[in-house]
């Protein structure tokens, strides 16, 4: 069975939280909070737990249905989940790219969203 769409996109929030190899207490309780809030199944609640127990990777999923302003709201969403801990890593900037272009961000929308994220200053 295919992946929910939230289900996703919480996985590409863990990927972000987990790029620079270790989930903080305050990227575990952020993502904790987004698991216990969200519309999932049972099994995906599940699921996404295991994204806090296990270092999670960046889905290879195209999220072609989504809106370019919800693909926006993705990525933004991403940004502070980078900086929820207070550090902003190379790691973590690299998969950002990543996520931008998996989203279909243009790179000048990206720089946008993160001027009004406090803390992303690596470029």
């Amino acid at each position: 069975m295919a992946e929910s769409q939230i289900l996703s996109v919480i996985r590409m929030w863990a990927a972000v939280a987990w790029a620079d190899g270790m989930l903080s207490e305050t990227e575990a309780e952020s993502l904790g909070r987004l698991i216990r809030t969200a519309d999932l199944t049972d099994d995906e609640r599940a699921g996404a737990r295991a994204f806090l127990a296990t270092r999670t990777e960046l889905p290879e999923t195209y999220l072609t249905n989504l809106t370019p302003e919800a693909r926006r709201g993705i990525y933004r969403a991403a940004c502070r989940m980078a900086v929820v801990d207070h550090v902003f890593s190379v790691t973590e900037r690299a998969l950002l790219d990543r996520l931008r272009g998996l989203l279909g961000v243009a790179a000048d929308t990206a720089d946008e969203i993160e001027a009004e994220v406090p803390g992303m200053k690596l470029r």
